[in-house]
């Protein structure tokens, strides 16, 4: 992976690095703690580890290099699964036709309405006009 260790600010260290990307595998805090700290069984070596990984989880650039591995995988990945759906809207089963085209329309809506979608409007009516009340006694 080369070498990642840096001790400039906003710039993770190579163990931070390792981290993220066990976490964005799957892995459990134990199994994390246990391969990059070298914890054993040992309780108060995996409970001082385990302490390390939720404090790195609050550091602003872990969850900014975190984030980048989700849009990495994302970019890699959502054409393939969008194109997946489109080819189960013409399947001859009618649930997997369904439900592809809903999933479609429930991930389209981001694109087409935007994140305006969740806004409400509302509008009051026969109500007097708003203003200043007269100054006549």
């Amino acid at each position: 992976m080369g070498n990642y260790r840096s001790r400039r600010p906003g710039f993770l260290q190579g163990w931070q690095i390792n981290v993220a990307e066990m976490m964005f595998r799957g892995m459990t805090d134990d199994e994390i703690a246990k391969a990059q700290f070298n914890t054993g069984d040992d309780e108060r070596l995996l409970k001082n580890a385990k302490a390390r990984l939720r404090n790195l989880r609050k550091n602003e650039h872990f969850q900014e290099y975190y984030r980048s591995l989700i849009t990495e995988w994302s970019v890699h990945n959502v054409g393939r699964a969008l194109n997946r759906l489109s080819e189960q809207i013409d399947s001859n089963q009618p649930w997997l036709a369904n439900k592809a085209a809903n999933d479609v329309i429930t991930q389209s809506k981001l694109f087409i309405a935007g994140a305006d979608d969740n806004t409400v409007v509302v509008k009051v009516e026969g109500m007097p006009e708003l203003g200043t009340p007269d100054d006549s006694d």
